[in-house]
């Protein structure tokens, strides 16, 4: 389930090489907020205890829309 997460939030790019080329196999249309997968996992833990640190959350969700918009 996290796996599947990683990929629909868009912070994981499915991508596979295919003749001679590396290419998407899934391009999330709507993506939830990648919070919801960094949530999920101990590793980062920092980014929420003691309290959530919004300003950072948003900077890992802008690079991640930046990729898409590249991307897309």
């Amino acid at each position: 389930n996290i796996g599947k997460l990683a990929v629909k939030t868009g912070i994981w790019p499915l991508k596979e090489y295919i003749n001679g080329q590396v290419v998407h196999t899934r391009i999330p249309r709507e993506r939830p907020p990648v919070e919801e997968y960094l949530r999920l996992q101990g590793r980062f833990s920092h980014l929420f205890k003691p309290e959530t640190d919004p300003g950072l959350i948003a900077e890992i969700q802008a690079r991640v829309d930046s990729y898409w918009d590249k991307v897309v």
